[in-house]
């Protein structure tokens, strides 16, 4: 199964194809230069610490000095000249422009994303004419490579986006020429591009035996281009010899070449360069100890190790243009060697002390095994000295001495008194003077602060104070530092505006600032209501019309006094009637009272929040229902109380109960009620009828008269009213008559004999049914419908005409006080 190779995989398959057709050891002496000197080049990222150090007696520190490739954005570039030592081979790669000349090559994928002038490419093409380009829209893969310029970099007459190295007219199609190659080398994070033009004949019969050897490197995450020459003839007279190295943009307006390689006929044998982005930086680079703590981001670092071998690391933190960050490190180590080091604890500016203890701290060795020699002559690791002086000792273990010195003085605090705190109200500077007693007062500096804030420019012994706060003064002599402060604060001054009080403002109030403990002639005033001050008001006096919250300040020079007073307005007090009802059959008069009478107050009258225009009275008369509200003002003080009128709603007309009539039979109705002066309306199922405005009310039930007939009658007191209604139907027996039919059956017609009617009427003492032989079958008192067709005992009679006697209880308009007559029973109906 044929399986393409990666891209680098592909250049080093060939690498190895064509040296191994000469012999075995080719191959070893390939796989071990391309594993370790083909591995990384020179423009990788990389850090060097520097070469291990010894530290021998007394030497307690020392410089550790880095070195890494400081690279940047690819916005820019810095070009330099670098030794010429090719970092890979010039033949061995893939194989480009084989016997072909101004030719571009197919598109080659690069292993790894390339930045050039602020871009990223992830293809290029080898221009047979020793370039590299990565536009490949403009430099087409296969198409035509042009030899013809005369152009410096830069130009848009030259290739954009270009490496040159370097661009001429060569001829890779003559017989015996080297082969235009390309290769891969190195692991990521740092492999590389290598183009390479091996002896590649200049164009022409003019350029006889002229061939050019060079090698374009182009490197991963630091984009470092670099370009080796082995040998550039000059001499040739086509196309004038032009010749350039160098690198090219995306539109030919920026470009860099090495010095003396722009285009012109030049000659250069075993030369370097290096092309090195250096925009903003993309490299950090830092020391670290032995914990990994960052400890400098110099490239130099001073150190003082106490162990006795310490190691230290020089890391270089590299992101790329893609994004990715690799990091590079390289270790130093520090070896002390039979040393050691002597701390006597730096020199000391003391002040006001007797004595001083002096330690030589030895690091690095055992003080057990050491030897002290002082310059006072002791002989022990600490001395107590007393008086000013260099004090040095001589700290000897083994063969090793170790000298150290410090230099002790004694000295006096600088005594400073500013004084007691001081109350003025600025007539004049308040002078401050920190002279110290025991120094001459030109020994020594001064610096004045107010408030904890240094006062520019004020370093005399004495100071002009022209406003309040705290004062402090540092003053030093001899390394001594003593300090001191004052608070200057105003006078206290006090001013009164009395009690707070409440007033209507009838009439203006005055308020009066009474200065307690000042001459008001020689103060300001400034008035404020509410915290807003009062314009132009700036009397001891001020006539107000407003409550508010009344503040004064009293200024006397920069001495201030306030005082506070709440005027609030007064209390008043307005009553009007108790809540009730009325039918206004009479005058009704509200009155609103005030708890105390002023002939000056004003009132306003409202109805359910309308304002009643020109009711300004105490008193209202009234002619309908709601909520009156009275609002009385004297001066600017107010007061509303509110009454609510509504209708009666206890007035009551009372008719009799409901009841059942015969057709066309007269009626009379009575309203009944206590109400003097009431008026009368009735009303039949709601509808007024005409001209019955009396208490009485005749009427009758036509025959056909359907459902329930309601009566109603409504009394009028006033505004009130009140109502009550009888409901009159017709008996459900047909015209009121005694029946001659009974059918009891159940089906709801004459299933008994009913004088409900009649009963209503006059009323019915007895009922007897008597059957056709004059034998009494059936007798009831106070009879109303009582018989079925049955006995006296509950047994239903035979069908047959049957006699009946009613004796009523009065004297009936139409049966007088007795009926009697006949009645058929069916007891055999359906």
């Amino acid at each position: 199964m044929n399986k393409k190779l990666p891209l680098y995989l592909q250049s080093c398959h060939h690498f190895f194809k064509v040296n191994l057709k000469k012999n075995l050891l080719a191959f070893f002496s390939v796989l071990f230069i391309s594993l370790s000197a083909f591995s990384q080049g020179p423009g990788c990222p990389n850090v060097y610490a520097g070469e291990d150090v010894e530290l021998g007696c007394g030497e307690p520190c020392t410089d550790l000095t880095a070195s890494f490739l400081d690279t940047g954005e690819t916005t820019s570039y810095e070009v330099s000249s670098i030794t010429y030592d090719p970092p890979f081979p010039f033949t061995g790669g893939t194989p480009v422009s084989v016997n072909t000349d101004d030719i571009w090559s197919d598109a080659i994928q690069l292993p790894f994303d390339f930045c050039f002038f602020g871009e990223t490419y992830t293809e290029m093409v080898i221009g047979s004419n020793a370039v590299v380009s990565f536009d490949l829209a403009n430099n087409q893969p296969g198409a035509y490579c042009d030899w013809s310029f005369d152009d410096p970099i830069p130009s848009p007459n030259l290739f954009f986006t270009t490496i040159f190295g370097p661009y001429m007219d060569v001829d890779p199609s003559v017989q015996g020429s080297g082969i235009i190659n390309w290769a891969v080398f190195g692991e990521s994070p740092c492999r590389t591009m290598v183009v390479n033009f091996p002896n590649i004949p200049y164009f022409g019969s003019a350029c006889p035996n002229l061939s050019l050897t060079s090698q374009i490197v182009i490197y991963e995450t630091t984009n470092v281009v670099e370009v080796y020459v082995q040998d550039r003839p000059s001499g040739c007279t086509w196309n004038d010899g032009n010749a350039v190295l160098g690198i090219q943009n995306q539109n030919g307006t920026v470009g860099y070449t090495a010095p003396g390689r722009n285009t012109s006929d030049w000659a250069a044998t075993n030369e370097a360069w290096r092309f090195t982005p250096n925009g903003a930086s993309n490299v950090a680079f830092s020391w670290l100890d032995s914990m990994g703590t960052v400890i400098g981001t110099d490239t130099t670092i001073n150190v003082c190790p106490t162990d006795q071998s310490t190691t230290y690391t020089a890391q270089a933190v590299y992101t790329n243009c893609n994004g990715d960050v690799i990091t590079e490190t390289d270790e130093v180590t520090v070896t002390r060697i039979g040393s050691f080091t002597v701390d006597l604890g730096g020199d000391q500016e003391l002040c006001d002390a007797e004595n001083y203890d002096i330690t030589a701290e030895i690091t690095g060795g055992d003080p057990t095994d050491a030897t002290f020699l002082w310059n006072t002559g002791e002989t022990t690791q600490t001395i107590t000295v007393t008086t000013s002086g260099t004090y040095s000792v001589d700290v000897t273990i083994g063969t090793c001495t170790v000298t150290a010195s410090v230099v002790i003085n004694f000295n006096e605090l600088p005594l400073i008194e500013l004084g007691d705190n001081i109350e003025t109200c600025f007539f004049d500077p308040i002078v401050l003077d920190a002279s110290p007693s025991n120094y001459d007062p030109t020994d020594a500096t001064y610096e004045w602060s107010l408030d904890g804030v240094v006062l520019a420019g004020e370093t005399n012994p004495t100071l002009n104070a022209t406003q309040y706060g705290v004062y402090s003064v540092n003053v030093s002599a001899n390394g001594c530092l003593a300090t001191d402060e004052v608070t200057i604060s105003p006078q206290e001054l006090n001013v009164a505006l009395g009690d707070d009080f409440t007033s209507c403002f009838e009439i203006s109030e005055t308020l009066t600032a009474e200065a307690i403990d000042f001459d008001p002639a020689t103060a300001t005033f400034e008035w404020s209501l509410d915290g807003v001050v009062i314009a132009g008001e700036t009397n001891q006096t001020l006539d107000i019309t407003e409550p508010g919250t009344y503040v004064v300040t009293a200024s006397v020079n920069s001495c201030t006094a306030t005082d506070t007073i709440v005027v609030g307005l007064g209390n008043i007090e307005v009553t009007v009637n108790d809540d009730f009802q009325t039918c206004f059959e009479s005058q009704v008069e509200l009155e609103a009272m005030l708890t105390v009478q002023n002939p000056e107050a004003t009132y306003q009258w409202s109805l359910d929040g309308n304002i009643i225009p020109d009711e300004t009275n105490s008193t209202l008369i009234i002619t309908e229902v709601g909520t009156y509200t009275v609002t009385a003002t004297v001066g600017s003080c107010s007061a509303s109380d509110s009454v609510t009128v509504s209708f009666r709603d206890d007035l009551e007309v009372t008719l009799d109960e409901d009841f059942k009539t015969c057709p066309n039979e007269l009626q009379v109705l009575t309203a009944t009620t206590d109400e003097e002066g009431a008026t009368f309306q009735w009303f039949l199922n709601g509808d007024i009828i005409a001209g019955e405005t009396n208490s009485t009310l005749e009427f009758s039930l036509e025959t056909g008269t359907f459902g329930t007939q309601t009566f109603e009658v409504v009394i009028s007191v006033g505004g009130c009213s009140g109502t009550d209604s009888v409901d009159v139907t017709l008996y459900d027996v047909g015209n009121c008559i005694i029946s001659e039919g009974l059918s009891p059956n159940g089906d709801g017609f004459n299933d008994t004999l009913d004088l409900t009617f009649l009963n209503d009427r006059t009323g019915i003492s007895k009922l007897q049914i008597f059957n056709r032989l004059g034998t009494l079958v059936f007798e009831q008192n106070n009879y109303t419908n009582q018989w079925r067709g049955q006995t006296n005992d509950g047994n239903d009679l035979p069908t047959g005409t049957y006699f009946y006697v009613v004796d009523l209880a009065g004297n009936d308009a139409v049966y007088g006080t007795q009926a009697t007559g006949w009645i058929y029973l069916n007891q055999e109906a359906n």
